[in-house]
């Protein structure tokens, strides 16, 4: 896999996903944990509340000492009211000399200067005034503890595991939800219907086996629509054949009936007869090999034959000044037209011979005599192209009306990587076919001698 596709990966998508989620959980905290205890400092540990606790207490001070009766001499026995409250710290103080300290081990700094009622914290001053009619400073201060900045942490904490488990569980369930929609379009292929496609989102592995669904999907309807191609093709190539065979078969028993009953006149006659029923087997026999012929480059309709490389230029002239002699033997007129091809084509020699054969065996049917027989063949772009031109003869009963060796043509060229084209109009037949061509390697043009065109 590349760097691109490592980095659209589900694996590297999930740990961007876990990372970004673990960064908005963690903004969620510091934001909710510093305005909390903004929050906290300005109202719980602010002034105003420090200052009605430190009333409420002095209250209560103040009307324990008057129960008690406490006197200057015996302030230790405020001892026992400070231990009863929580997390009260008191210094007693007259002209400016400390009387009492009270004993609080929470405390983290217990140096009673810090505590002076002269201090920066005047709510936590106050006046006592003691049974003996003393009048002293006292500085009370009411600790309310940690409580209020453990349940904004808490808060903070939990609202960050809430934004981080958000920001997951959305990422997972657009999977999951990509996961059960592939899920359901997968039912709707199993029950039959390959039209409908399958969706593909992203490029990640889910993606990718989306995308292979599809192909595979396409693949099966590509070869079910091959197979039916196949199917029907064959059903009329045996309704043809059948048809056209049922001429030359009722001739040649004819033919036999009347040899086997002695109906001749002479030995002439019985000649011709013999000569009519050997020309109809030969009928016969030629429509069963293009017929052997037809399936058996059709049989494997994905095998792909054994190729080699050969010259372009000396491959297809030597073919066709052999066929070009063949047809002018037979009293042809043929215009060869051969362009320099300068190329290699990956060819199987056995099966392109055959495909010429078949067309070279279509121009001695068919073709007419009285009109020449055009083959042009050269090079356009990347391909090779081969024209041939015919007059039709006007012997229509003698034509091929199965098309079973241009159909054999068409499969080779495919097999091939080409193209094969046939049409007929007003009398004239063309053939038109297309081989990719290959560029020489760079030392083969550096040595290349040219054709003698």
């Amino acid at each position: 896999m590349s760097r691109a596709g490592q980095l659209h990966s589900l694996s590297a998508q999930l740990f961007f996903r876990v990372l970004l989620s673990l960064l908005a959980g963690a903004a969620v905290f510091f934001a909710l944990f510093s305005a909390g205890n903004l929050l906290v400092d300005r109202s719980v540990y602010g002034r105003p509340f420090a200052k009605q606790m430190a009333d409420h207490e002095f209250a209560r001070l103040q009307a324990y000492v008057e129960q008690e009766q406490i006197t200057t001499a015996d302030l230790d026995r405020l001892d026992t009211w400070c231990s009863r409250a929580d997390k009260l710290y008191l210094t007693i103080y007259r002209d400016g000399v400390l009387l009492y300290v009270s004993p609080q081990p929470w405390l983290v700094s217990t140096d009673p200067a810090d505590f002076d009622p002269d201090s920066e914290n005047p709510e936590c001053a106050h006046l006592l005034t003691l049974s003996d009619g003393t009048v002293t400073r006292v500085f009370l201060y009411c600790a309310v503890g940690n409580m209020f900045y453990f349940w904004v942490a808490a808060a903070a904490g939990a609202l960050a595991f809430l934004t981080f488990s958000l920001c997951f569980i959305t990422f997972v369930r657009r999977k999951l939800r990509y996961v059960k929609q592939l899920k359901a379009e997968l039912d709707i292929l199993a029950s039959g219907q390959l039209d409908y496609p399958v969706t593909v989102h992203g490029t990640d592995e889910l993606g990718e086996l989306a995308a292979g669904i599809d192909q595979m999907r396409q693949s099966i309807l590509h070869h079910r629509d091959t197979e039916d191609q196949i199917r029907t093709a064959n059903s009329r190539l045996v309704t043809a054949m059948s048809h056209d065979l049922r001429t030359p078969l009722t001739s040649l028993l004819g033919y036999l009936e009347l040899l086997d009953q002695g109906r001749y006149a002479d030995e002439t006659q019985l000649r011709r007869f013999t000569r009519q029923s050997l020309e109809q087997a030969l009928r016969i026999k030629t429509m069963a090999d293009q017929l052997f012929e037809y399936f058996l480059v059709y049989a494997s309709e994905e095998e792909r034959p054994d190729m080699t490389l050969e010259d372009a230029d000396t491959i297809f002239l030597q073919f066709w000044q052999e066929y070009t002699f063949a047809l002018e033997s037979q009293g042809f007129i043929v215009n060869l037209a051969f362009s320099p091809l300068r190329g290699r084509v990956e060819i199987n020699l056995e099966l392109l011979r055959r495909a010429f054969d078949n067309l070279y065996a279509n121009l001695l049917k068919y073709a007419a005599p009285s009109h020449p027989i055009e083959i042009i063949c050269r090079r356009e772009g990347d391909a090779l192209r081969l024209c041939l031109v015919n007059g039709v003869s006007p012997r229509q009963d003698r034509r091929e009306s199965t098309n079973i060796g241009l159909n054999t043509c068409r499969r080779i060229l495919q097999l091939h990587g080409g193209s094969f084209d046939s049409a007929e109009n007003d009398g004239t037949f063309c053939v038109e076919l297309t081989i990719p061509l290959l560029a020489y390697p760079a030392e083969e043009q550096a040595e290349a001698v040219p054709l003698p065109f």
